[in-house]
């Protein structure tokens, strides 16, 4: 049956948020400055952003269906607490969210 679009006021949306094209949301830098965990899903993929200014580090987190606290597959990486890490750990989530889709298109 396709996709089914809805108009939005200034761009058309698509009917359930998952069909999406392969967009992330991901913080901002200013969300991360202030100490703030950052968490985001599509489907079964999920990912978090979570800043450590003691050690100077983001550490950038992908894992599926469950929670954090309770994933058994976790994948971490730490980058650097700094605009420019930031970006690092979002090119990385995307690319392990376009792996995750490549190894089960049936969970995307």
């Amino acid at each position: 049956a396709g996709f089914k679009f809805r108009k939005g006021k200034t761009k058309l949306a698509y009917k359930r948020e998952w069909q999406r094209p392969l967009e992330l949301d991901r913080p901002t830098w200013d969300m991360l400055r202030e100490n703030n965990i950052y968490t985001d899903s599509r489907r079964d993929f999920r990912w978090r952003h979570c800043p450590d200014k003691e050690n100077g580090v983001i550490h950038a987190a992908v894992y599926t269906v469950m929670s954090y606290e309770h994933a058994d597959d976790i994948q971490e990486k730490d980058f650097p607490l700094s605009p420019e890490g930031l970006s690092e750990a979002n090119e990385w989530i995307e690319s392990k969210f376009r792996e995750f889709i490549e190894e089960n298109p049936d969970r995307y």
